[in-house]
Formats: C-alpha cells, structure tokens, sequence
C-alpha cells in the first residue's frame, strides 16, 4: 500500500512478517508482563491521507439520499415549473471534474 504524498510504503509480506514478529513477541512475554525485546513502532500519516480519511468518514456516514430535496424537485416537476439551466449544469460538471482531479493529483 503507497499512501500519496508520502513516501512511506507497506508491502504485503512486510505486514505478514510484522504480525508474526508481534505474536512471538506476545507469546515470549515474561511473568511480569513486559517483553524481552522492548521496543516500540510509530507510524506517521500526512496530513493529505488525514484528509482522506475524513472525507471518506464523511461521505460513509452522509445519506444517500436526500429527501427534502427531492420531494422539492418533484413538486417542481409536477407543477411544471422545474427548470436547469445548461449553462449552470455545465459549470457544475466542470467543477467537480477539476475539484476531483486537485484531490487525486
């Protein structure tokens, strides 16, 4: 796994070897609860993959649908006074291809 913007790399068999490590340093654990080998892992996240996880945090928990708004646009449609401006539709379209690819890129 590459997280973008960093150059901190997890491999599969990186990962693998870490739990096995992990679980024998469990297992060896002496009476008192400490481990023999005694040492500790940190891991940095930029602020970019925070920023990630956030807005998929968002987005997880939004609806799908927002209700409100479409009974509106129903009531609209029913009432024949819906209208979308091609112009404002294209702008919008616009927008979230550039906004989308500032965020991938």
């Amino acid at each position: 796994m590459e997280i973008p913007g960093n150059d901190f790399r997890v491999k599969g068999k990186t990962v693998q070897d870490r739990i096995k490590v992990e679980d024998k340093k469990s297992a060896s654990k002496s009476p008192s609860g400490t481990s023999s080998a005694g040492g500790t892992e940190q891991i940095a996240i930029s602020s970019k993959a925070k920023d990630i996880q956030k807005a998929t945090e968002a987005v997880n928990t939004a609806p799908d649908i927002r209700i409100e708004k479409v009974e509106c646009i129903k009531n609209e449609i029913a009432q024949g006074d819906y209208r979308v401006s091609s112009e404002d539709l294209a702008e919008k379209v616009l927008e979230n291809i550039i906004t989308e690819s500032k965020f991938l890129g």
